[in-house]
């Protein structure tokens, strides 16, 4: 029985390592796909050029230099599974190419720069090429005024990321716990042999030279079967291309698992060798690993309680932030424009054509509004203000346009009395808190065309929101959403015709006042004076979009890794398990010859158990913050799941001892 567990525990570090392996390629590719030395994030806001200029000066400098740049854009249409690149310059392709990705079910296309459309400049861009190049690269971006963060590849940095980024952390160190209780287990199995070979006059040298290579030999076969396992996976996905570097960056970790398992076999031989006293108190050799194994699996479930409340926080947090971002799919069409006027006052000179803008969009029914803040910053950049909020989290400006586009996202049904339908009631301005009233009221005679109060109630129409789900607002900084649970929505009907020039031009800018159709903003532009200072339209999603894909990743990678984590605890709950059945063999065959229940045999050790749960969970409870951390209750469950996992194996464990002595004695 041991050695079967040895054995499919060997399998089992294989696949773990096997996936670390893909996981480290997985991210060295997401953040340098290609072969990249250098990953960045580029912002061209300030930068005061049309982006099809901005293209072309990056071709020639890529052609010029010998560089080569691309962008990474994930596709608005399939964000959790397509991201393609956009090449710069004599590399780009002539026609899309299909672009093969490691992560399974990942897809996307190499097209040219020239094909980027709607997608904002700004965002992830990976380069390699000379030093030379790649100086000359972040010299011009400097000189146009763009902000970068730029990353150089490293491989141990790509491993750390792998590891702690993605929560493959826990898949690490559930190889380091089954590690060390694959060698207590193969040493348990040998016990009795090195007892006899003791006996037998045979030097310690031999001994343990023979312990180590047949440890080698009983791991080396499931080990290279589980790698070729995950080959075959690999292959079977269409992956074929990555199998040589799979190979050899699996073969690389489990070279490094198996120095460590020597290692970890050698501190365990000699912590556990067998005196001749104790050999000749004819005591099962097994016994003496009876502390060691108690150690390992208090340790683990140590391990398991510490990361329960941080893997069920990061879990909860990683799923909710992707399905937060995820939101932005509902505006996946929606496209801001990016204007370069040069001067403050050439911006006030095209106020007037920018008011037509969104006068014509609103009534081509394409302009979608949305500003949101949060109330409390009024009461901190106005001091002696009233600080009554009336419970509300947040002020979301809309349009029923911009209502229609999210209806999906708050589960309402528009109606003609009411664009919420029943997620939200209509409320006076006289019932307003304080703090809002004053505000708005303050601000709607600047922000509107009549300059005065007069039209305030029938202008601006406050609703109290009663969903359950978070109401998404666009704050005044383009490409962030921020969501409310209980806000104050001011509706206005018609905001090209409310607010007065200054005003539009302003949410223009800051992508609060979006446009529903790209096209129709390019065939308006292009007819139109004010086309000639619009840099660029682009989608206001792209950057949700992204971090939407890469946290459900993340969630994703971490349920796996917890799951990983109870796997490791119930190998050494096993390991200790089978210790106790094999010291404490005859004792329960009485027993069980007596008619004793296997309730009643283990019912001293069972209570131990459950003891040594309840305390390391308290302790760790106690130790994240007890009462004042919502995420430390995460460390109590722990004990309902050891006490069945425990439960379950000493049952079978002390059954298949008995089982072994009765054949004996038969």
């Amino acid at each position: 029985m041991l050695k079967i567990l040895v054995r499919v525990t060997s399998f089992g570090i294989a696949i773990f390592l096997s996936v670390l392996a893909g996981i480290y390629i997985q991210t060295a590719e997401e953040a340098f796909p290609r072969g990249a030395e250098f990953r960045a994030s580029f912002d061209f806001s300030q930068v005061q050029l049309p982006k099809a200029q901005v293209i072309s000066e990056l071709d020639a400098l890529v052609d010029d230099s010998g560089l080569h740049l691309a962008k990474i854009v994930a596709d608005p249409e399939d964000f959790f599974n397509a991201r393609s690149l956009y090449v710069f310059g004599k590399d780009a392709p002539v026609a899309p190419q299909k672009l093969e990705w490691f992560k399974p079910g990942m897809h996307g296309e190499l097209r040219s720069a020239h094909e980027l459309g709607t997608a904002n400049l700004n965002g992830a861009y990976v380069y390699s090429g000379p030093p030379v190049a790649t100086s000359q690269l972040t010299q011009r971006l400097e000189t146009q005024g763009v902000k970068s963060t730029i990353s150089a590849k490293s491989n141990a940095e790509v491993l750390g990321h792998a590891l702690f980024t993605t929560g493959a952390w826990l898949t690490f160190l559930t190889c380091l716990v089954l590690l060390i209780a694959l060698v207590i287990s193969w040493y348990i199995l040998r016990a009795r042999a090195r007892s006899l070979k003791l006996l037998c006059g045979a030097t310690a040298g031999n001994v343990v030279g023979e312990d180590l290579l047949s440890l080698v030999r009983v791991v080396a076969l499931p080990a290279i079967g589980g790698l070729l396992a995950v080959l075959m996976v690999v292959a079977l996905q269409g992956k074929a291309s990555y199998l040589l570097p799979f190979a050899l960056t699996s073969a690389s970790f489990l070279a490094s698992a198996l120095g460590g398992m020597l290692i970890c076999a050698l501190i365990v031989s000699a912590m556990m060798w067998t005196s001749v006293s104790e050999i000749a108190s004819r005591q099962p050799p097994e016994k003496h690993f009876q502390w060691i194994s108690e150690i390992l699996k208090g340790a683990t479930l140590v391990l398991v309680t510490i990361t329960l409340p941080i893997v069920g926080a990061s879990i909860a947090e990683a799923t909710n932030l992707s399905n937060r971002n995820a939101q932005w799919e509902a505006l996946k069409n929606n496209v801001s424009v990016r204007i370069s006027t040069g001067s403050e006052t050439e911006f006030e000179r095209r106020l007037t054509e920018m008011r037509d803008l969104a006068v014509a969009a609103s009534r081509a029914g394409k302009l979608t509004f949305s500003y949101s803040f949060k109330p409390a910053n009024i009461i901190s950049l106005n001091e002696g203000a009233s600080t009554d909020l009336g419970g509300y989290d947040g002020t979301v400006l809309v349009n029923p346009s911009y209502l229609r586009a999210i209806s999906t996202l708050v589960d309402s049904t528009p109606a003609a009395g009411n664009p919420l339908g029943t997620r939200a009631e209509r409320i006076s301005p006289v019932q307003l808190p304080a703090a809002l009233k004053d505000h708005l009221e303050g601000h709607y005679p600047l922000w509107t065309r009549v300059g005065t109060l007069d039209g305030f109630a029938s202008t601006f129409k406050t609703y109290r929101y009663t969903g359950q789900k978070d109401f998404p607002g666009l704050p005044p900084k383009l490409g962030e959403m921020a969501h409310f649970q209980n806000p104050l929505i001011v509706l206005v009907d018609d905001p090209a015709e409310t607010f007065d020039d200054g005003t539009i031009g302003s949410f223009l800018t800051s992508g609060n006042l979006t446009f529903s159709d790209a096209r129709w903003v390019r065939d308006y532009l292009g007819n139109h004076p004010l086309g000639d200072v619009v840099l660029s339209v682009d989608r206001i999603s792209d950057a949700g979009l992204y971090n939407s894909q890469l946290q459900n990743q993340s969630a994703g990678m971490k349920t796996l890794s917890f799951a990983l984590v109870l796997l490791a605890l119930t190998m050494s709950t096993a390991v200790s398990a089978l210790v106790y059945a094999v010291a404490n063999g005859r004792r329960h065959f009485v027993q069980r010859i007596a008619g004793w229940p296997w309730a009643k045999s283990l019912a001293r050790r069972l209570a131990w158990e459950g003891t040594l749960a309840i305390s390391i969970a308290i302790a760790m409870f106690l130790a994240l913050g007890g009462t004042a951390q919502d995420d430390s209750w995460w460390a109590l469950a722990a004990v309902p799941l050891y006490a069945l996992i425990s439960g379950l194996l000493h049952i079978t464990s002390a059954n298949g001892v008995f089982a072994q002595l009765l054949a004996r004695r038969a």
